[in-house]
């Protein structure tokens, strides 16, 4: 201690100028050691700045670096800055945040697409949807990229489902119903019934009842059909399969009634007959002579009518079977009326070629011809006679017809088919044979031929002064 205060007393007039350079000495070694070096990360690049600056703002104005509304800072704020340290700057970035509701302008510097819904105050669920320029990204990976970002908010939508009385709740964010339910994997087929159109926009509180398909077996008579349907009564089922009840026709159950649990349905075909019963009455024709028809035909002049007796019964019938009949009813329809007819008197001479021959005749009849000859007349074997009624020798070219047309037509000249020119000069003839006339056509024994068929006998001209109008019956 001597010593030192004999040291300090000696060098007196050099202590004050001595600690006065100790002391600038050390502000100089302050001031160079404030000249620290720091980094700071803009947008993902370094940028080294020295600087004596003591706050993180005085570093940036020393670098030149402008912080922009919007942009984040760390560290935040303007804290006392001393020590050499990383200074990063994540500059802002315009994002368009679309939602149902609205679109909202962003200027922010985060890249998780999570934590800018949430600044919206958009709290993300499993379901939901999050898109970035049209494109679904995982909302809790950052964006790249340095432009516009266009940023889709799709909330999932709850949908409840009634499925056969059963209830499920899922969510979706599919613009549509059949979207909704085909991302959740439920099948939809054309036979089931859907409460909702597939193409019904997702809302809050879609309820929508699915209804599956079931199989059905329709009878009906000895024929079935089955398919799927998804009604619920017998009815809806029937129009489901093509089928469609007629008239009278009902079911088994009833139409307006559930489909049973084994899907079986009888299907009733109801017929009903109308079975109308007539008793004719017959009318008589009273015959006039006609000037104005043709010799042998016949004219109606007023007609005839039937009388009719009617009854009337109803009959119905289900699956083919009798099941009911009503009381006949009865009633006469018509009167019986009589009818004029008019047999023809007019004569028309024609010509005709037959067998090769042409011939004049004024009428000509159909008529079943046999024949005869003197040893054939029926009067016993060995007994023969040529003489007719005429007196002429019987021989080809006689012809024999009954009583009556004998007297009214004797002689007349005659051409029969198949057999030759003749005159009416005998009596014989079978008559009226199957309502057509009967005559006998006569030969000699020596050029006898067999007859017994159908011809037509053509009375020639001239026409005689008199001839029956009707040819009488024998």
């Amino acid at each position: 201690m001597a010593l030192m205060k004999e040291f300090l007393i000696k060098h007196r007039r050099w202590l004050f100028p001595g600690a006065f350079l100790l002391i600038l000495a050390g502000l100089g070694l302050l001031w160079l050691g404030l000249f620290q070096a720091s980094t700071v990360i803009v947008a993902g690049e370094p940028i080294q700045v020295r600087s004596p600056a003591w706050w993180v703002s005085g570093v940036l104005r020393s670098g030149g670096i402008a912080v922009n509304e919007g942009d984040r800072l760390t560290p935040a704020g303007n804290p006392w800055f001393w020590s050499p340290a990383v200074i990063t700057i994540e500059p802002a970035h315009a994002v368009l945040v679309r939602t149902p509701k609205d679109a909202v302008w962003l200027h922010s510097a985060e890249r998780i697409p999570a934590n800018l819904l949430a600044d919206l105050d958009i709290d993300l669920f499993p379901n939901d949807r999050v898109l970035v320029n049209g494109r679904q990204i995982d909302p809790h990976s950052p964006l790249s990229g340095d432009g516009f970002t266009l940023l889709q908010f799709q909330p999932a939508v709850a949908v409840h489902l009634y499925v056969d009385g059963s209830e499920y709740i899922f969510y979706s964010q599919e613009p549509t119903l059949g979207a909704a339910l085909e991302s959740a994997h439920v099948s939809v087929s054309p036979q089931d019934w859907l409460s909702e159109d597939v193409n019904t926009p997702l809302g809050d509180g879609l309820n929508v009842t699915l209804r599956r398909a079931r199989l059905v077996s329709v009878h009906f008579g000895e024929a079935e059909l089955s398919g799927l349907t998804a009604a619920t009564t017998v009815s809806e089922a029937l129009t489901d399969l093509g089928l469609s009840l007629q008239n009278l026709d009902y079911t088994r159950p009833a139409e307006d009634e559930p489909i049973p649990d084994d899907g079986e349905i009888a299907v009733v075909r109801v017929e009903e007959q109308i079975v109308i019963l007539k008793d004719e009455v017959p009318y008589e024709n009273e015959y006039i002579e006609d000037p104005n028809t043709v010799l042998d035909q016949v004219s109606v002049v007023t007609p005839g009518r039937t009388g009719i007796y009617a009854s009337r019964e109803r009959i119905r019938y289900a699956n083919g079977e009798e099941v009911w009949r009503d009381a006949p009813e009865s009633w006469q329809a018509s009167q019986a009326t009589d009818g004029v007819l008019g047999y023809g008197s007019k004569v028309e001479v024609r010509t005709e070629v037959v067998d090769g021959q042409e011939i004049e005749y004024w009428r000509k009849i159909s008529v079943y011809a046999t024949s005869f000859s003197p040893c054939r007349l029926g009067l016993g074997e060995g007994v023969c006679n040529d003489r007719t009624a005429s007196g002429l020798l019987l021989q080809k070219g006689i012809i024999g017809v009954t009583r009556n047309w004998y007297n009214m037509m004797r002689l007349q000249s005659v051409f029969v088919k198949g057999y030759g020119h003749g005159a009416i000069a005998d009596i014989g003839g079978g008559g009226l044979y199957f309502s057509h006339y009967w005559i006998d056509l006569g030969f000699s024994e020596a050029d006898y031929q067999h007859w017994a068929g159908w011809t037509t006998m053509y009375f020639l001209t001239p026409v005689p002064s008199w001839y029956p109008a009707v040819l009488p019956w024998p």
